[in-house]
């Protein structure tokens, strides 16, 4: 099974709007896929976030979009994507990014996936001089923490973080 990593363009903002509706389901939000779709559409759109897009080849045991509900784009189906926001550090003067999402299909997990697309995000990040990525994830979940610590991810020991809902 053949995996590939690329920047996704607006054109493909209706497929990761299907995995972002996905994750977000992953995370207790109710279904809504046209409003997903949407604001995917609109980050792109807005050059608002950065988003790769990991796509596995047809010929996977998962068949074709009528059997999975995936698309199709040139033999390969779309299965994953993370999304990074652009910030600013002052102290450092330079870019960053907050790796805010990172989804992969459950038919697709346990191939590797998400650690290529963390490792393209990174990539892409040196490329464009982004200084560091920064992320969070929940206490709980434990996988994550090791598959990123596994990519030179490091638990924040010197700043606190706090959160203000408005």
């Amino acid at each position: 099974m053949q995996h590939r990593i690329r920047q996704a363009g607006l054109l493909d903002s209706n497929e990761v709007g299907r995995l972002f509706n996905e994750y977000r389901m992953f995370y207790n939000q109710n279904a809504d896929i046209e409003a997903a779709r949407q604001y995917i559409r609109e980050r792109m759109e807005g050059h608002e976030s950065v988003i790769l897009v990991a796509e596995t080849d047809a010929e996977s045991d998962h068949g074709t979009d009528e059997s999975n509900g995936m698309s199709l784009s040139n033999g390969f189906i779309c299965t994953g994507f993370v999304q990074l926001y652009p910030s600013f550090s002052s102290v450092s003067m330079g870019p960053v990014w907050v790796l805010n999402d990172l989804y992969v299909h459950p038919d697709y997990r346990q191939q590797g996936i998400a650690r290529k697309l963390l490792q393209a995000a990174k990539q892409l990040a040196s490329e464009r001089g982004v200084l560091r990525i920064s992320l969070s994830t929940e206490l709980s979940n434990k996988q994550a923490q090791a598959l990123y610590e596994s990519e030179g991810y490091a638990q924040d020991t010197k700043f606190m973080y706090y959160e203000l809902n408005v």
